[in-house]
């Protein structure tokens, strides 16, 4: 690993946060006709829109974490009046820095493995790491999903009431 395993969390997690933060702007100022005409009439991002309104910090959090590609989740949160900038930092946040420290201890382990390898060493398994990221691999393609379905589901059935 390049940077280490601090500088690596810290390069990686203010590198995601930068870019996050800055499309949210450029949404709310630069491109927001472009990114309002991109959106028009799409019922889902009609159906969040609603839901961030009745409660902003909810609604980012799930938005963050959902299987949405995250050009879709900062410049469509950035649509919406009632996710402020602090509220969206948190998100980022409360999503971003776990992730960070997860790739951070990998590409550190990796680096590790890789020069015990170069000395003919063997390393024990990481239990800690394997467990991670066999838990994350399960909430990226079966939790996630399934929250973000379920959430979607209610609000088409409140806008059907």
């Amino acid at each position: 690993m390049a940077f280490g395993y601090k500088r690596g969390l810290i390069t990686s997690f203010v590198g995601k946060t930068s870019g996050s933060i800055l499309a949210f702007v450029l949404g709310r100022t630069l491109l927001r006709q472009v990114v309002q005409s991109q959106m028009e009439e799409n019922e889902t991002l009609e159906l969040i829109d609603k839901s961030v309104a009745r409660n902003p910090v909810k609604s980012a959090l799930i938005v963050r974490y959902s299987v949405f590609p995250q050009l879709i989740k900062n410049y469509g949160l950035s649509m919406t009046q009632q996710v402020s900038l602090p509220i969206f930092i948190m998100a980022i946040f409360v999503h971003g820095m776990p992730f960070s420290i997860l790739w951070a201890a990998l590409g550190n382990d990796s680096s590790l493995r890789l020069r015990a390898g170069e000395r003919g060493e063997v390393m024990d398994a990481n239990v800690a790491l394997n467990s991670a990221l066999v838990f994350v691999t399960f909430l990226g393609f079966v939790i996630s999903p399934i929250v973000t379905g379920w959430w979607l589901n209610d609000l088409r059935k409140e806008k059907s009431d």
